[in-house]
């Protein structure tokens, strides 16, 4: 029996102490994300109440073909700031669709920002305009939510915040599914039953509630991690790699093509404009139309967005814009003066990580199922949230007390062959994953510490505290039998 305690491996205790340290200096990262991710996930929604006044029309009895020609719609907008280059047009494409003008507006450029002026397509009306955000053309309170759950409205030192959230959710959600499922072999599922009732019932909810909401936590985790700053730029590389990163669609209309423009699928980064442009109004009120005419003919359907070329030499991009149920987005690029087509990039032709970004990135926004999916991210976050408290919950009944040593659980003693299995796993993650990286080493540095005061402790007067005593019972319970 002695052989087989020694040979036991340590690791699954101290997956419940890492569970335990990250669930109590970790979580109240997640729980802000998980807050400010709640009304992320509801804001597209909240968009479209608050501005209303100008994202929505009334259509004419007659309908849609109704409207002013689309270079009418430009030019009203035009009108409005005539000392501003247009960057991009979003064409109406549903009877009660304002169409939008963007801007190119140096008093908000420093930020990729652009100024949205809205149209009447049925009677070229200015509705009125707002400054406009992301290549997903969010709102001033839309963007105020999304700054908030990205960085806290920190800049890039907010962003730490986040992505140490998304690092860890992960990890917590898989560890604490490995501890659920160690204590499921010991009890039935709907119940623990011993003097510690009311904790156990805690623990048992926490449980079963981390393990229903456990593939939404892995999701958002890894879509999070993808828009990280320093985890960000090692998928972005590890893509690039494996060869899963689309070409950009060809733009140039020279002899000798120069370097693409980045094309109309990279609309969830947070630029709003790109390259500034020197057509003249005139030119491009008139080209507008002309585009909108091949892309529909090109096959793009529903609600598309237009971008107007730098210069002569370039071609405009088309491409279809990602609205609730919209699951592809097909782009072209149109020279503007006969309307030919220059090139063509189906996303059925886009390498599978492509796809697979941009599908995560729709889906952790709330946007590729509509208000379903956004009640459904709004019930997942409000449930993390639960789960953290519930955490803290469980720790203040076993907090530290006389003789025990800040309420960690149980004991991890690690042999040779657990550090050596915790380095092929750890290091390459850490590496992956930096600020994971660092902050696991720094709580396995402080776990080795508290490991050896708990033996100095118990060693010393051979007693142990009421926190101590439950976690060495709690840790007994989980061994193997």
């Amino acid at each position: 029996m002695s052989r087989n305690t020694q040979q036991r491996s340590g690791l699954p205790a101290l997956t419940r102490r890492i569970h335990f340290y990250a669930g109590l200096f970790i979580a109240p990262f997640i729980l802000i994300a998980a807050l400010s991710g709640a009304l992320y996930a509801i804001a597209p929604t909240l968009e479209n109440v608050v501005y209303k006044d100008v994202l929505k029309v009334t259509a004419p009895e007659g309908g849609t073909g109704s409207e002013v020609p689309l270079e009418e719609q430009v030019k009203a907008a035009q009108g409005v700031h005539p000392d501003l280059d247009v960057a991009q047009v979003w064409p109406s494409s549903k009877a009660d669709e304002a169409t939008r003008v963007l801007l190119i507006d140096e008093s908000l450029a420093d930020n990729g920002e652009l100024r949205s002026v809205f149209v009447d397509p049925y009677n070229g009306t200015v509705l009125g305009d707002e400054p406009s955000y992301s290549g997903l053309g969010e709102l001033p309170l839309r963007h105020w939510i999304s700054a908030t759950h990205k960085n806290l409205h920190l800049g890039e030192v907010g962003e730490l915040y986040s992505e140490l959230a998304a690092s860890w959710m992960w990890v917590v959600a898989l560890g604490g599914l490995f501890l659920w499922w160690r204590i499921a072999r010991k009890r039935a599922l709907t119940g623990l039953k011993n003097k510690n009732g009311h904790r156990r019932k805690v623990l048992n909810l926490h449980g079963v509630l981390g393990a229903w909401l456990l593939v939404g936590m892995l999701g958002l985790s890894a879509t999070g991690i993808t828009w990280s700053v320093f985890a960000g730029n090692n998928v972005d590389r590890t893509i690039t790699w494996l060869g899963g990163k689309a070409e950009p669609i060809e733009t140039s209309l020279a002899a000798e093509p120069e370097a693409a423009e980045a094309h109309a699928h990279a609309e969830h980064d947070h630029s709003g404009a790109g390259a500034t442009s020197s057509l003249p109004p005139a030119l491009v009120a008139n080209q507008a139309a002309t585009v909108l005419e091949t892309a529909r003919a090109e096959g793009l359907t529903g609600q598309v967005r237009l971008l107007v070329p730098e210069d002569e030499n370039h071609a405009w991009q088309a491409s279809e814009r990602w609205v609730p149920w919209r699951f592809t987005s097909d782009a072209v690029s149109v020279n503007g003066d006969n309307g030919d087509v220059v090139d063509r990039l189906p996303f059925s032709e886009l390498p599978l990580f492509s796809k697979l970004t941009q599908w995560g990135i729709y889906l952790h926004m709330g946007i590729m199922f509509g208000l379903p999916l956004q009640i459904a991210l709004a019930v997942l976050a409000l449930g993390i949230c639960a789960m953290v408290v519930m955490g803290y919950i469980m720790w203040w009944r076993r907090r530290p007390t006389k003789n025990a040593v800040a309420g960690v659980p149980g004991q991890a003693d690690l042999s040779r062959k657990d550090w050596v299995r915790l380095a092929l796993i750890a290091i390459p993650v850490g590496l992956f994953l930096p600020l994971l990286g660092i902050s696991f080493a720094a709580m396995l540095a402080v776990d080795r510490l508290l490991a050896r005061r708990r033996k100095d402790v118990v060693a010393s007067d051979g007693n142990a505290g009421p926190g101590e005593q439950t976690a060495y019972k709690e840790e007994k319970e989980l061994q193997p039998a």
